[in-house]
């Protein structure tokens, strides 16, 4: 038995590092798993080694950048798992940079994906969850010696003293 039985969780960025190792665990801990992500061939792959493992798993493609995305992602999670307990804000990106070297359209990139995201997709899961006593959310920690020269992911919550 697994602490996570009968737990239905999505995740965003599952198709590779943190959020993958995450959707791994998960699974292997009981839960049935929407493995979120944008990356459609890796996605679909952690997905695929979910169900290959004897666990229940979907890939879903989304933008999470993009509300219709967020919102269909939580409704399709809903509509396949029977429900949604968990939700694991972890898509992420990082642009190496300085603020001097960092440009709008980058900025607004990595705001959108590390910031903006978060907030859409608990705009529609939360109340879902609500509903079933589940998770509010948990969000991806940011390293710190790892992101030196990285002023738009440094930005991004959670905050570190540097």
């Amino acid at each position: 038995m697994g602490v996570l039985d009968g737990k239905r969780a999505l995740i965003t960025g599952a198709a590779s590092g943190i959020g993958r190792a995450t959707a791994l665990l998960f699974a292997r801990e009981g839960a049935a798993v929407s493995v979120v992500d944008v990356d459609a061939e890796r996605g679909q792959a952690v997905a695929q080694e979910i169900l290959d493992a004897g666990e229940r798993a979907i890939f879903i493609q989304c933008d999470v950048t993009r509300a219709e995305d967020c919102r269909r992602a939580v409704e399709r999670t809903v509509e396949e798992l029977g429900g949604l307990d968990i939700l694991f804000n972890n898509a992420g990106i990082i642009r190496r940079a300085t603020v001097l070297e960092t440009t709008e359209e980058e900025w607004d990139r990595v705001m959108a994906v590390n910031v903006k995201s978060i907030f859409l997709m608990s705009k529609y899961a939360i109340p879902v969850m609500a509903q079933a006593g589940g998770v509010p959310s948990s969000t991806q920690p940011r390293g710190g010696g790892s992101s030196a020269g990285a002023t738009p992911y440094r930005t991004a919550p959670p905050r570190e003293p540097w």
